[in-house]
């Protein structure tokens, strides 16, 4: 049973308080050509163009709307590879507020500079001590935003749900398929939370690289695994831990996972700059690679939407990444 805070009702609420400061990202049907490439009719979510470049900001402005003045005074703090990072700076710039943003050491210059042409004060730390940073920061005073955690987090991701959701309704279809990258898994637990309740029928599936797997091993031991050890050019999929809430969320609404190797999202990097113009990261593009290649049979002649999560990449990282020789 999906939990009171993420039940339609709430969420209708949460998007009404969210809505003034977010883009309504625009969900689009491909071409035929691209249908017969895939084998499903394929309609995509361009949640790359939402605020700060990915769908992490609806989560980061939801927890600083839903705190009272008092528990955010002293600024917000957070953790991240990149995306999450760049959007609590968006958000701290947003409502000028002091900001603690753990940083990995990883990440590229662009997510760098991004975080700092916000304003952001940007400590740089690694996976094992990201989290201990951050609370740390929160014994200073500062209001910890989970990256992929909590109702709050899990509810921004919901109103993800509920513009998927009032596309297909307005237009009359089913959606037989979702399909989300899966990194800590706060995108498919709060999207599909809203999307189940909606269209029960709806199959859930997730994508996670083959070097981080980290859902797909908390579900076979049943519980969310800690201290996981990844290795994959999704940064923004090797999240190093699982947590509860997200976790028993998860398990609630996905029916499958499914891994993609790197070798296979570098070639849907340059599929995606080929035919739709854009350059995308590695895990924004995790979910085509998953329809070509673990997908494929299941998914024809269904109408199939893909959420491209975000993308904080720069032209010399996005270059790097695809004429790897390895």
């Amino acid at each position: 049973m999906i939990p009171l805070e993420l039940s339609v009702e709430k969420i209708n609420q949460v998007y009404l308080k969210i809505k003034p400061y977010i883009n309504k990202t625009p969900l689009l049907k491909v071409s035929q050509i691209t249908n017969s490439h895939f084998s499903t009719n394929l309609f995509l979510k361009y949640e790359f163009f939402q605020k700060s470049g990915s769908f992490k900001a609806r989560g980061a402005i939801n927890n600083v709307l839903s705190q009272e003045k008092e528990k955010i005074n002293k600024g917000i703090t957070a953790v991240s590879a990149g995306n999450h990072a760049i959007a609590a700076s968006f958000v701290a710039n947003l409502f000028n507020l002091k900001n603690k943003i753990f940083l990995y050491e990883s990440a590229n210059d662009y997510r760098v500079q991004t975080c700092k042409n916000y304003g952001a004060n940007i400590i740089f730390t690694n996976p094992k001590q990201a989290f201990i940073d951050a609370n740390n920061a929160q014994k200073e005073g500062y209001y910890f935003i989970h990256p992929f955690d909590g109702p709050y987090t899990l509810q921004g991701s919901a109103t993800l749900g509920l513009e998927i959701s009032d596309y297909f309704k307005i237009n009359n279809l089913n959606l037989d398929y979702l399909v989300i990258s899966v990194g800590g898994g706060g995108l498919i637990s709060g999207v599909s939370s809203y999307i189940k309740q909606i269209f029960p029928n709806t199959k859930v599936i997730g994508v996670e690289p083959e070097g981080a797997q980290g859902l797909s091993q908390s579900f076979k031991k049943n519980k969310p695994l800690q201290n996981l050890n990844v290795n994959s050019i999704a940064d923004s999929l090797s999240a190093p831990l699982h947590m509860k809430y997200s976790f028993d969320i998860a398990k609630k609404v996905v029916d499958e996972i499914v891994t993609v190797t790197d070798d296979q999202m570098r070639e849907f990097m340059i599929f995606a700059h080929k035919n739709f113009k854009l350059m995308l990261e590695p895990a924004c593009v995790a979910g085509l690679a998953a329809i070509k290649y673990k997908l494929e049979n299941k998914l024809k002649n269904m109408n199939t939407l893909l959420i491209l999560c975000g993308s904080s990449i720069d032209s010399k990282s996005w270059n790097s990444l695809i004429n790897y020789n390895g």
